[in-house]
């Protein structure tokens, strides 16, 4: 490993929140805040948070919901709609099979991944009978998008409510919330805990057609987003040029990282979001790579873990940090391999 890129503390690749720090003028407004800690959040509707919600998303305020985090939106709607059966595509995030399970619904996985190719293939059956159905755009772990045709496909052959996770929204730059009069089966999952450097706090929000809301909200707690996210939703958006540069360096790294995978002989997916899905082959290379990275003090999600549904043991995500951190897990993933060519 060159001078250059030797750091000193460990790299942490694995939870897809945002590795960058929130802008000085937004942890000094949210600091001033905490003398009001003593004080509940608006709660309800959350009426000023609503509105900022709605003007980002470009919907009505009566199309938004917000939520203590995404997770709470997936929880929700699965009890709202998930009874009869729920079609989940895999691999994929984990919450949406482990909120199932959780409620004891019935559940079906359908494989959508391919030699690097994941593509949704519901049938007409499947989608008559399921009540919930679920899509990831951009999918995580494999990180690709999600075509606006196959998801109003999908919207018009399904028979139950199909929701779309647009939690890496900021990484795509496409959603169909515009769809939302078009469609009264389509529920939309978005979240400002992630990409907005707030994944402490848990904020997220749901967008539907008012009946759908009204559905919904029925499984949400009163007081379901804590005064400090409330504040910290409201007033983050002022700052969102800073979050745009920081996507934009974001999606450089990941694509420099990517061809320096190529260039050693690793195979990775393509990505539309902050991290990248790298194939090792098999499990017991994999076990030794992730192994061999911990020990070096970079820490990544293995596909055994509990993160993903659905996905085969040869892989490792990798979350995208800044330039000096990808150069150097490129680095010891580099001399892993020399070091395997010349055992």
């Amino acid at each position: 490993m060159d001078k250059k890129t030797r750091i000193n503390k460990p790299i942490y690749l694995e939870h897809s929140s945002l590795k960058y720090p929130l802008p000085k003028a937004l942890l000094f407004e949210l600091s001033q805040e905490l003398k009001n800690i003593n004080k509940y959040p608006s709660g309800g509707n959350y009426q000023e948070l609503t509105a900022r919600f709605a003007d980002y998303a470009a919907v009505d305020a009566d199309n938004v919901l917000p939520a203590n985090g995404s997770d709470e939106v997936i929880e929700a709607t699965t009890r709202a709609f998930g009874s009869k059966l729920i079609l989940i595509p895999v691999p994929t995030f984990s919450q949406y099979e482990t909120s199932a399970i959780r409620n004891g619904f019935k559940k079906k996985l359908i494989n959508c991944l391919s030699n690097y190719d994941y593509q949704l293939n519901y049938n007409d059956k499947d989608l008559k009978e399921a009540s919930l159905v679920w899509i990831c755009n951009p999918n995580n772990p494999t990180g690709g998008p999600v075509s606006r045709g196959t998801i109003k496909d999908i919207l018009n052959r399904a028979s139950g409510m199909v929701v779309v996770d647009e939690c890496n929204y900021e990484y795509l730059g496409e959603t169909v919330a515009d769809l939302i009069d078009e469609y009264p089966n389509l529920v939309i999952s978005r979240s400002f805990s992630k990409n907005f450097g707030l994944a402490g706090l848990r904020l997220g929000f749901t967008l539907a057609s008012p009946n759908n809301i009204k559905k919904i909200s029925r499984y949400y707690q009163h007081f379901r987003v804590n005064k400090m996210a409330e504040v910290a939703g409201i007033r983050v958006l002022k700052y969102i040029d800073y979050y745009k540069a920081i996507w934009q360096e974001i999606a450089r790294v990941r694509e420099l990282f990517i061809r320096g995978l190529y260039k050693i002989k690793i195979s990775a997916f393509p990505s539309r979001t902050n991290f990248v899905l790298v194939d090792f082959i098999t499990r017991e290379n994999t076990q030794h790579v992730w192994q061999y990275l911990r020990e070096e003090g970079v820490y990544t999600f293995a596909a055994w873990g509990d993160e993903f549904s659905g996905l085969e043991s040869h892989y490792i995500r990798f979350t995208i940090g800044n330039q000096l951190e990808m150069e150097c897990t490129l680095n010891l993933l580099e001399k892993y391999q020399k070091n395997i060519l010349n055992n």
